[in-house]
């Protein structure tokens, strides 16, 4: 389990940073923000629980087997991992990183670095996704998420989880994708 010191930290950075100069929820009535699909939601990162007391009444808990999903190698010593499912706004300090970073995840880079790139479970639900290349995005968030990350890497086992999270990204930059503008006409 990830460290709470480096996770508090990783929480830190990204408390008041945002990806644009304004409530990108505007864009899309906050949509990620809210359960606009059944089984959407986000995983906590392993250490992230112990941050919420169960008294939280915008949202849902599940609890998902390693072994039934797909995780990073090393998370296979936790049984589950948690997963929410918010049913309106949160309370804003009690973010989750996943939502906090949204809608960049980290990618590893050769030389050990890490960088962001957009997640492709933003595709489709993200308006920044097809507005913005992640270079448009205010630096400070960009800078912020990297950050975040570069702290959060210093546990092993978040390492891992930006190593097989940075194969699934190549993976997926691999995939054919269907324009779906193209597909309208």
């Amino acid at each position: 389990m990830a460290d709470d010191r480096l996770i508090q930290a990783a929480r830190a950075v990204l408390a008041d940073l945002t990806p644009l100069d304004f409530d990108c929820g505007v864009l899309c009535g906050q949509k990620c923000c809210k359960d606009y699909a059944p089984d959407v939601g986000v995983y906590l990162l392993p250490g992230e629980l112990p941050l919420f007391d169960g008294t939280e009444d915008w949202l849902t808990w599940q609890f998902h087997r390693t072994d039934d999903y797909d995780f990073a190698p090393s998370w296979s010593k936790h049984p589950h991992i948690p997963f929410m499912r918010c049913h309106r706004l949160c309370d804003r300090e009690k973010r989750p990183l996943q939502c906090r970073a949204y809608p960049l995840a980290p990618y590893l880079n050769e030389d050990g670095t890490v960088d962001v790139r957009y997640d492709p479970f933003a595709e489709g639900v993200c308006p920044l996704v097809e507005r913005y290349r992640v270079d448009q995005l205010r630096p400070e968030f960009v800078a912020g998420v990297r950050q975040a990350w570069a702290i959060l890497m210093q546990d092993p086992e978040l390492l891992d989880h930006v190593r097989w999270l940075t194969e699934q990204l190549k993976a997926w930059a691999e995939l054919p994708h269907i324009d779906l503008a193209e597909e309208a006409t």
